[in-house]
């Protein structure tokens, strides 16, 4: 996930600052930051492509209803092996750059047939005058290493910037690990058009969708605070195209946060698997108010890219939508972007009561549209290669007085509409609506749920239906709530052990979910008359089994971890580092840890911890800066620390092997006690508003009486507040940025949610 900024150059600490705001924190380019010029490095110049032929394509794919198109894709198959240039920076930072330009493109992106990069490294994409960055981009941005995109950069002129991972350090020394990592970029991005705001040559007005549209963040749109949570506009590839469409994360009837995320097929009928993995989801591009924002620099948005094809009804015959699987988008994720699965309604019949829509109309900031009047049944026609399914289709008819002037345009395709229950009834298919059409043309249809659910004129497989992923229990309910997934409990404490039993005997670094790290990077000694699997192995710790050799035995089981002697070769530099986890009050971790035997002496170990898993602080048993190397006694011991003083930080603990020379270092029966997690509860009927809040939230309760204490991360009361009344608000003043817990108490339970304040 990334937010692209702009920095100028006379001000860039300052907007540096702003930067680290955002939803991930943000750094400059090591080039920055050191004498280096653009003008040193490989510059590929791409043709750009016909003006006149992109119109009459365009025009052309207008009358057959397809997508919103702004770009085309330009082959350039250039990869870090054959293109770009390498540099070591004068602090030993290690990067490769490489320089795109086409002429009179208005923005410009990479798409990447792989983007394979190691744990450590960091990419960055950035106009060549160096006014905007996009990045850094990580491992976990794209874990399975296939396809991806970054963009659009506004400018014709971009670099990327790879930046070599760090070795772990405990002695301030930088080095870097020239693992080249896998970088092939396949095709260059040509943005030729936009909402209005590329044309310009900046994206820095608004208000390029239709003057009658209405920002949703209008009070008229209080209503739909929580269904637009989950609506998000995409950036869509299809071959060689990309453009606009608007979708919504979807709940299923399991409540299991799976994310499935609905849209309609003709945001790109053809695109394939290697396409959908450059899919751009955008969250919370919106206006704060209702006044369009000055800059986009001021919209805190978050982008997700990637994903997967699930199921799909066509745009031509059936009731056009995509059920589509986000990449890498965890409940986690969805949290830190305050993103909800929006509920659903498959019924047959119209829905009374009016409804709204939420979409992004010409791929502009998040706009609502509303309806009153009871839709019909209607039968899509848009265009030779798009004509729906008899009677898919519900016509809706827009208001047009007041504050609800709202239409959708090119860019809303595939976006919700929604019934008086805030359930999701159809998708947008298209239609005649304008803002200065008439009231007899001003309507669009969106595809039915019903019709998606299981109509076999879509297929009869479950790839061509909602109902086997929507419903995935059969339950047969013909609605479904919304899902939430930031209503989590308070950290509570838990634990995290490892005992190898789980692994395969003999396995080398493969101890997941922990890590390991071969610092020194030599082979390791076996041992004299013994064979087993992998002996004389290059690498860090190795999975020994019971059995092989007298005194080589576990603490606990039959397995253990051990490290082996790196020989004359030098001293052992061996890893052994456990996941992330949040430090509480009281946590300590311990492990059991012996030497082989004495005969060249004892086995040598430090601990460190780190936040980054890279920059690791040595410590004693008390938690304290020491760079005291430990001993290893030849019976099993267990050695323990106390991590108190790391309270509410989320960090990484290491076991580093550090002897010389000796023989076999064993560890086993890890343990890490008294860390956060946060088990979760039911919050049915109970909603917390804005989320993210800055001076005051709105609690809306199924009961008048309850008691709420606010908690910080560290498990402390910072406010409670006694409610007289089912709707109440509570000021924030007083209480600083970050995570908060409201332990809501009511009658015989208690329930509790998460509040980010900004």
């Amino acid at each position: 996930m990334k937010k692209t900024i702009s920095i100028i150059a006379l001000v860039l600490v300052v907007l540096l600052g702003f930067a680290q705001n955002k939803s991930k924190q943000m750094t400059l380019p090591p080039s920055f930051m050191h004498k280096t010029s653009n003008e040193v490095i490989d510059h590929i110049k791409v043709y750009p492509p016909s003006a006149e032929m992109i119109a009459a394509e365009d025009a052309e794919d207008e009358k057959n209803g397809t997508f919103l198109k702004i770009a085309r894709l330009l082959p350039v198959n250039t990869t870090i092996k054959n293109s770009g240039t390498w540099e070591t920076l004068d602090n030993g930072q290690l990067i490769w750059r490489l320089r795109f330009s086409s002429e009179r493109a208005k923005a410009s992106a990479l798409y990447f047939d792989k983007f394979d990069i190691p744990a450590g490294a960091s990419v960055y994409v950035y106009s060549s005058d160096r006014k905007i960055i996009d990045g850094p981009y990580s491992r976990s941005d794209n874990p399975d290493g296939e396809e991806y995109m970054i963009g659009n950069i506004i400018s014709n002129d971009i670099t990327i910037e790879y930046v070599a991972p760090k070795n772990k350090s405990i002695d301030g020394i930088v080095s870097c690990d020239n693992t080249t990592p896998i970088i092939n970029i396949g095709e260059y991005g040509y943005v030729y058009r936009d909402e209005g705001g590329f044309e310009r040559g900046v994206r820095a007005e608004f208000g390029s969708s239709q003057s009658c549209e209405v920002n949703v963040n209008c009070s008229v749109g209080n209503a739909w605070r929580i269904q637009q949570r989950g609506v998000a506009r995409i950036y869509v590839r299809e071959g060689f195209d990309a453009g606009y469409c608007t979708g919504t994360l979807i709940n299923n009837t399991s409540n299991d946060g799976t994310p499935y995320f609905l849209t309609a097929n003709h945001c790109g009928p053809n695109a394939t698997t290697a396409n959908f993995g450059q899919w751009k989801f955008r969250f919370n591009y919106e206006a704060s108010g209702c006044t369009n924002p000055t800059s986009e620099s001021s919209i805190n948005y978050t982008d997700v890219t990637g994903c997967t094809k699930v199921a799909e009804g066509s745009n031509n015959g059936g009731s056009d939508f995509y059920l589509i699987k986000l990449k890498n988008f965890t409940t986690e994720k969805a949290i830190s972007v305050n993103a909800i699965y929006n509920g659903w309604d498959r019924s047959t019949t119209a829905p009374t009561g009016g409804g709204a829509g939420i979409h992004h109309p010409a791929g502009d900031i998040k706009k609502i549209s509303f309806f009153t009047s009871t839709p019909s049944t209607e039968t899509y026609y848009g265009g030779s290669s798009m004509t729906g399914a008899s009677n898919a289709h519900w016509k809706i008819n827009w208001v047009n007085s007041g504050d609800k002037t709202g239409v959708t345009e090119g860019g809303s395709s595939g976006s919700p509409i929604f019934n008086s229950a805030g359930r999701v009834f159809g998708t947008l298919s298209g239609g005649s609506a304008t803002c200065s059409a008439s009231s007899l043309y001003r309507y669009d249809l969106y595809g039915k749920m019903s019709f998606h659910w299981d109509n076999s004129a879509n297929g009869t497989t479950d790839a061509y239906k909602l109902k086997h992923w929507l419903d995935p229990n059969n339950t047969g309910a013909t609605t479904c709530n919304y899902l939430d997934p930031s209503n989590a409990a308070p950290p509570v404490e838990s634990n995290f052990s490892y005992d190898f039993e789980s692994c395969t005997a003999w396995a080398v670094d493969n101890f997941s979910p922990c890590s390991t790290w071969d610092g020194d990077g030599f082979p390791t000694c076996g041992i004299t008359n013994v064979s087993f699997t992998n002996s004389g192995y290059t690498g860090s710790y190795i999975a020994f089994q019971n059995g092989t050799v007298d005194g080589f035995t576990a603490h606990g089981g039959t397995k253990f971890g051990c490290c082996m002697s790196a020989g004359s070769n030098g001293a052992n530099n061996d890893w052994f580092i456990t996941p992330a986890v949040i430090i509480g009050n009281a946590t300590t971790f311990s492990f059991w840890a012996r030497s082989a035997n004495d005969r060249y002496g004892l086995e040598q170990f430090k601990v460190g911890i780190s936040s980054d898993d890279e920059n690791y602080t040595l410590i004693d048993s008390n938690g304290n800066s020491s760079s005291t190397n430990s001993s290893a006694p030849v019976e099993w011991t267990q050695f323990s620390y106390n991590l108190s003083q790391y309270a509410g930080q989320t960090m990484y603990l290491a076991i580093i092997c550090v002897s010389e020379d000796v023989f076999a270092f064993f560890i086993d029966d890890i343990s890490i006690t008294g860390i956060q997690s946060a088990p979760s509860e039911s919050t049915e009927n109970v909603h917390i508003y804005p989320n993210p809040a800055k001076d005051i939230v709105s609690i809306s309760l199924p009961v008048d009486n309850a008691q709420i204490d606010i908690v910080n991360i560290l498990g402390q009361i910072v406010k409670s507040v006694n409610t007289t009344s089912a709707n109440e608000t509570i000021s924030l003043e007083g209480m600083e940025r970050g995570m908060y817990f409201f332990s809501i108490k009511m009658q015989d339970k208690t329930i509790t949610k998460k509040v980010i304040v900004e």
